[in-house]
Formats: structure tokens, C-alpha cells, sequence
């Protein structure tokens, strides 16, 4: 038995989501089937982490164990003839059969990109969240900030989420500007669901309402999603890296360093 770890970038516009369905589209789906073709075998992943409707990734992470071996090379050119223009695997690594891209990561990264001018990027259609009004950054950084490290974020996630455990951490929100072009850069050990695009709509609306940053303590305490701010535009939102750490698992090999720590 073999295990093969694939990292994958998709568009997120003509999906359900990662997670498989039985009714819709979802990216899993479509990975599965491709694989299943070449091994001629039913082929099952386990990605790194879900993402929701129209939800975007630079860096998924997944892995599949089958008892047939493909070169590494020739896997990723079989894939990738198969797969549609949207969803490309781009990277394929022997790892041990202990190694499993969801159980095995200890933080994931989320981006999520905003234009702030006054007019509409046609090009960043679908690809970004469009404000008109000028984002005072000290002032956004300061709100962010209140979030970073542990604490309980059931404000921050849709209500039926909330019979599992609620307390993540956090481990740092950087904010990257390029001109008119604004990401919002969060690491954390695990996210609950909407929980980044809750936080981004939550910090956007005090920043737009002029409330001191310290509000978020509130928020937090409160446990409450009604008290949370709007949940932003999944669109904007790209699931950008899954972290592992090579004393996680025994001889894992093969991942690439961007994604060790």
C-alpha cells in the first residue's frame, strides 16, 4: 500500500465547496473521480481542511493510499489532463501510510483579499471582496489584533457548529497591502465554519462604525453570533497553506519546506 501527498490550487466558482457530495459538485468529487480513472480503482482523499461554496485555494493539501504505484511525474500529468482548467494538482510526495493531510496538520493559513478604490476591479470579479471606502489600515490591524491567541469563537461561526468544541488559537493575522489591493493573511491551529470570513466582516463593520478595537473582547465574551458582525463574500476567501511539522509523524518525507515548520 502506498500513500501519495498532492497539494492542489482550485477556483472555487462552479463548486460546492472541498467536501464530497452526493447532490452537487464539490471539488473532492472531481479529484476523486480523475484518480479513480487512472488507478481504474475507487480512489477516496482526505484533504487538509474543507472550504464552503465558492470558496477558493492555493494550497491544498490531500492524500490517497492505493495498492497500484505511479511515479510521481506521471501521476501529475495524468491528473492534470484530466482534471478541468479550475482545479490543477501541482505538487505529488511519497509520505509515510501514517501521514493524513487533515488529522496529521497542526495550523492552516486563510487569505482573504479585498480591492479598496473607488471603482470595481473587472479582473478581480469573483476573486476579491470590492470596498468603495478607504480602509484605514492602523486602524484594521488594531481590530485583528484582538483576535490573535486562544480564546472561545462561537460568535465568530454559524450557530449549528456550536455543539463542538469552539476554542481556537490563533497564532498571528498579518495584513499585506499592494496599492488598491489588501489581504488579510490569518494562521490559526484550526477554524470553525465562516469562522475567518465572520472575524473579516466583524472588523470591517467596527472599523466602518468607528468602534474602539477593544469591542471584539466583548464580542468574544459574549458567545453570541447575533452580536458578531456580517459574514463577508466567501469569494474573497482562499485557503492558502496546511502546516506540518516532521515530528508529527515518524520518516515523513517528501512534503515540501514551505510546509513544515
Amino acid at each position: 500500500m502506498y500513500n501519495k501527498a498532492c497539494i492542489c490550487s482550485y477556483a472555487g466558482d462552479n463548486y460546492s465547496g472541498w467536501q464530497r457530495q452526493k447532490n452537487s459538485i464539490a471539488v473532492q468529487n472531481i479529484i476523486e473521480n480523475a484518480l479513480s480513472q487512472m488507478y481504474q480503482d475507487d480512489i477516496k482523499i482526505h484533504g487538509s481542511g474543507r472550504t464552503d461554496t465558492g470558496v477558493h485555494a492555493l494550497g491544498q493539501v490531500f492524500n490517497f493510499k492505493s495498492n497500484k504505484y505511479f511515479n510521481n511525474n506521471t501521476l501529475l500529468r495524468g491528473i492534470n489532463s484530466i482534471l478541468p482548467n479550475d482545479i490543477v494538482v501541482y505538487d505529488i510526495k511519497d509520505v509515510t501510510l501514517n501521514f493524513h493531510a487533515g488529522k496529521s496538520i497542526i495550523s492552516k493559513t486563510y487569505e482573504y483579499k479585498i480591492i479598496n478604490q473607488p471603482y470595481n476591479d473587472p479582473f478581480m470579479q469573483k476573486r476579491a471582496l470590492w470596498i468603495r471606502e478607504l480602509i484605514d489600515i492602523s486602524q484594521l490591524k488594531n481590530i485583528l489584533n484582538q483576535f490573535i491567541g486562544t480564546h472561545d469563537f462561537a460568535s465568530f461561526c454559524v450557530n449549528r457548529t456550536k455543539k463542538d468544541n469552539t476554542i481556537r488559537t490563533i497564532n498571528f493575522i498579518n495584513i499585506k497591502q499592494d496599492n488598491n489591493s489588501i489581504s488579510i493573511i490569518i494562521n490559526s491551529n484550526g477554524f470553525l465554519h465562516n469562522m475567518v470570513r465572520i472575524i473579516i466582516g466583524t472588523s470591517l463593520k467596527l472599523l466602518k462604525d468607528s468602534i474602539d478595537h477593544t469591542h471584539i473582547k466583548y464580542i468574544i465574551n459574549s458567545r453570541n453570533r447575533n452580536i458578531a458582525g456580517p459574514t463577508v463574500v466567501p469569494f474573497g476567501l482562499y485557503q492558502k497553506s496546511a502546516i506540518y511539522n516532521h515530528n508529527n509523524i515518524e520518516g515523513l518525507n517528501g512534503i515540501p519546506d514551505k510546509y513544515l515548520i
